[in-house]
């Protein structure tokens, strides 16, 4: 029944097609990739700090706090995650903004991909001190 409809699709386009998307992207260029990797590293050491240094089953953690009157909010050891993957969201739209400038205006590409690995430096910082504050 799909065979008839599978023969139907060009491949051969859809290759084409890729490959010319490809040869336009940032990502042709080491000092962007550089970057990237750079946020990369960064975010996996976010999760392995979280996943390391949180244990499992825990009830009480804290999850936000100010220096002035202490932890403001706790939740359990599921609700330390969103941190982490709020900063993988905010990475993707930032990535999907670099693409977009790239063809404009490579400044604003270099910009977004260093929020990027700033923002996963300063994530690494909120967990540790929420971690280090809660024990």
């Amino acid at each position: 029944m799909y065979k008839k409809y599978l023969e139907r699709i060009n491949t051969d386009l859809i290759k084409k097609r890729a490959s010319h998307v490809h040869g336009k992207s940032f990502l042709q260029e080491k000092p962007f990739k550089y970057i990237l990797i750079g946020t990369g590293v960064a975010v996996l050491i976010n999760f392995v700090f979280v996943f390391t240094h949180i244990k499992l089953g825990e009830a009480s953690l804290p999850l936000k706090y100010n220096y002035i009157f202490g932890i403001t909010r706790t939740g359990t050891w599921g609700d330390s995650l969103l941190l982490p993957i709020l900063l993988l969201t905010i990475i993707g739209i930032n990535v999907l903004a670099a693409e977009y400038f790239y063809k404009k205006d490579k400044f604003l590409t270099y910009i977004f991909l260093s929020i990027n690995f700033f923002f996963a430096l300063l994530t690494f910082l909120e967990i540790v001190a929420l971690n280090a504050r809660g024990s």
